[in-house]
């Protein structure tokens, strides 16, 4: 399924990826590259497909369980909203405080690894803090270097609101820089006003990834497109905080590129394959999308507003582009329906710059021999962190070491902030990147909102978070626990309840 601009879809077709980490070519449609007469052949015994891009997400909560507001009897219209709420803190902010501050590294190898058992191969939402590196399990959209040392993307998660906070992005949109924004999120129309803030800084260009857009209308729409720039769907998260979503029928009408993001744990599905059925689910009583045009939500649109930025191509199966696969099942209901319907149990193989990640221990054997076995619910795969001291195992022991002894690691949490001030203050710290000033061996990852009784993005500083309780970590899989948390909250007036048809 190559996703190029034709829809190519080859029986029987073969990809052939370089040692560099790029695809030479996919046949029938392009002739058999020299130099790899002798190169391993896996019989991939599926639908091979771009690697899934989730472009928009918040990491260092995907830990978490879906979270609910108890007090909460009506859906929220603005993002300003349910960050006061009063179990925000406990149940969201300082739980995933801790875990970036005590256990960063494992934190974000967890993280990744639900999204790699989705078929993911690029995601956005990096914390702030220490930065991962490239090559590491997936490709971190915000930090990813591509073999450079240049920084392509700025990311910007709380909402500017003036000119003046918009001016080193603008800058940055000039010089060519990708820039991913949160905008008009919630149902309230009076957001549109953070769009409008978009647009007179003079970003909506092919540069800009506006996230949400919940509360837009055609004309900004119309702006949009006139911009080349992409809107990205989060549907399940709408939903489940707003009551509604979208306007993706005008976005599609004039001409808008769409992308899919799973968001965060708290209001978020499990991975963008999971947030690719929401998509679905909300087609069926609407009618707007092929199949083909869904599954382009998750591979060549989000790869075209990379591409823009980034300097390969990415989202598409053809010579040049970023080596990211996955193979999934393929079913009897079709070739774009497959990966639709798809669960975790369904993806053979997860390929990331021509290195197989994840998958069947039959494929992955050949091709990463240093792999390591996962339990991914019922099935028995196998997953290569490129570090041998690093199993599912250690990930899962390291954090569960901060869950058996919060107040501990909140001891320990605190000196670290300490030390993070010292280094802000004295410019340890340049910008999003890693931690400086006696910090540099330490993996700190910070939110990217700020902790409600502070709003400060370290979260207090100095001081250590009183009493934190921090909750068993949320399986890879999507299971009955999470469809009946889905079937309780009311917002979504039962549409998101037909996921668990899926299963």
């Amino acid at each position: 399924m190559t996703m190029r601009s034709g829809g190519d879809v080859l029986s029987g077709g073969a990809v052939y990826v370089d040692d560099d980490g790029l695809i030479a070519a996919v046949t029938p449609l392009d002739p058999v590259p020299d130099g790899f007469a002798n190169a391993p052949r896996i019989a991939a015994g599926g639908l091979i497909c771009p690697g899934l891009i989730d472009l928009h997400n918040h990491l260092m909560y995907n830990s978490l369980p879906l979270w609910t507001e108890p007090s909460r009897a009506v859906p929220w219209t603005s993002h300003n909203q349910w960050g006061r709420a009063p179990t925000y803190s406990s149940q969201i902010s300082q739980p995933a405080r801790l875990l970036g501050a005590t256990a960063g590294r494992a934190l974000l190898r967890y993280v990744e690894t639900r999204a790699i058992v989705g078929g993911t191969t690029s995601i956005q939402g990096n914390p702030r803090g220490a930065v991962p590196p490239d090559n590491d399990l997936i490709r971190n959209v915000d930090s990813e270097k591509l073999g450079t040392h240049d920084d392509f993307i700025r990311v910007s998660t709380l909402v500017a609101d003036n000119a003046a906070a918009l001016a080193p992005y603008a800058a940055a949109v000039q010089a060519g820089r990708g820039f991913i924004a949160h905008s008009a999120e919630g149902s309230d129309p009076k957001l549109r006003s953070e769009f409008r803030l978009l647009a007179d800084a003079g970003v909506v260009k092919p540069q800009l990834v506006a996230i949400h857009g919940a509360a837009l209308n055609a004309d900004d729409f119309a702006a949009m497109k006139v911009g080349n720039s992409s809107l990205v769907w989060s549907p399940f998260s709408n939903f489940w905080l707003y009551g509604a979503t979208a306007d993706v029928k005008a976005a599609h009408a004039a001409g808008v590129r769409l992308c899919l993001g799973s968001d965060w744990g708290p209001s978020g599905t499990r991975n963008v394959l999971w947030e690719l059925k929401v998509a679905d689910l909300w087609n069926k009583t609407q009618s707007v999308f092929t199949d083909e045009e869904l599954v382009r939500m998750v591979t060549s649109n989000p790869g075209d507003a990379l591409s823009g930025v980034w300097p390969r191509p990415v989202g598409r199966l053809e010579p040049g582009a970023l080596a990211d696969l996955v193979v999934v099942r393929r079913s009897a209901a079709g070739t774009y329906r497959s990966v639709i319907e798809a669960t975790e149990s369904d993806i053979r193989l997860v390929v990331v710059g021509g290195r197989a990640r994840y998958g069947l221990r039959s494929l992955m054997t050949p091709l990463a021999p240093a792999a390591t076995p996962i339990r991914v619910g019922r099935l028995s795969r196998a997953i290569d962190y490129g570090d041998s001291a690093v199993t599912w195992k250690t990930v899962v022991a390291d954090l569960e070491k901060i869950r058996s002894d919060p107040a501990g690691a909140s001891a320990r949490a605190a000196v670290t902030f300490g030390a993070l001030a010292d280094a802000l203050a004295g410019d340890g710290v340049a910008g999003d990147g890693v931690v400086g000033n006696g910090l540099a061996d330490s993996f700190v990852l910070l939110p990217d909102m700020p902790a409600p009784e502070t709003d400060d993005l370290l979260g207090g500083a100095r001081t250590a978070p009183g009493p934190v309780t921090i909750p068993p970590l949320e399986p890879l899989t999507t299971g009955t626990a999470w469809f009946d948390t889905v079937d309780a909250n009311p917002f979504h007036q039962g549409l998101l309840s037909g996921l668990r048809a899926y299963a």
